[in-house]
């Protein structure tokens, strides 16, 4: 895969091409119980591409649950850092994922702590609170990473613009290419799509709680960052390399 890795960097698939789309993502070290957990909840482990059966929920059909987590099974598991993009004319996979390596080669691993929130009508696992360090390590990543990404065009303006800005957010996706980016930035793994009926939400919720309850409110070491890819936008998207913290 280009240059040779450092030995505790995990490196996953065989995706050498700059075509398709790539993002930086926190996501759960493959295998791992968190991962599990995310893979079983949204029904895809990104790891391997494999389809995962689903919770059964009291209350929900598996078909209903299904289309709830439809959206979010297609990003899978995961929290954004620099959300997805083509690799711009002139720059190679083998340059960025350089570039990824010093970036995170100089941060240092930290914990977080995770709850079940509600952000608008949809659930994630959010920061039970502040974070500055999640925050600093997501402009950094937003920023070192940006000369790698192709414009965005004016068809894809227009699909964000059409979905309602603010006036930070509008300048955001103008000279970064999304508008929650910085101050607009929360960090949230996205465990569902939008649920309009509070009854359907009470049974949900319930079942998230259930289902990551041994890692809520509990410390949480982010340790690697994730380099995500889908061959267009109708393929979901895999975990393509893993960055250590802290490994130069």
């Amino acid at each position: 895969m280009g240059n040779k890795l450092n030995k505790d960097e995990k490196t996953i698939g065989p995706h050498n091409d700059r075509s398709g789309r790539f993002a930086i993502y926190y996501a759960p070290t493959p295998f791992s119980a968190l991962h599990s957990l995310g893979s079983t909840w949204l029904g895809r482990d990104t790891a391997t591409g494999k389809i995962i059966e689903q919770p059964s929920i009291s209350g929900i059909t598996s078909e209903r649950l299904s289309e709830l987590t439809k959206s979010a099974r297609h990003y899978g598991f995961h929290a954004t850092l620099k959300a997805p993009f083509q690799l711009k004319h002139g720059t190679t996979l083998t340059l960025l994922k350089q570039t990824l390596r010093q970036v995170f080669g100089d941060a240092s691993p930290f914990h977080i702590n995770l709850d079940v929130l509600r952000l608008g009508k949809f659930f994630a696992l959010m920061l039970s609170k502040p974070n500055p360090k999640i925050q600093s390590l997501a402009e950094t990543v937003v920023r070192e990473i940006d000369a790698f990404r192709e414009p965005i065009t004016k068809e894809e303006l227009e699909i964000r613009r059409s979905k309602g800005l603010t006036p930070s957010q509008d300048e955001n996706l103008i000279n970064w290419g999304y508008p929650y980016v910085f101050s607009e930035f929360r960090f949230h793994i996205t465990l569902t799509g939008k649920i309009q009926l509070s009854k359907e939400q009470a049974i949900i919720y319930d079942a998230i709680q259930r289902h990551f309850s041994e890692f809520l409110n509990k410390r949480i070491k982010i340790e690697y960052i994730c380099l995500f890819r889908q061959t267009n936008r109708e393929t979901p998207f895999l975990l393509v390399d893993q960055f250590k913290l802290g490994l130069k």
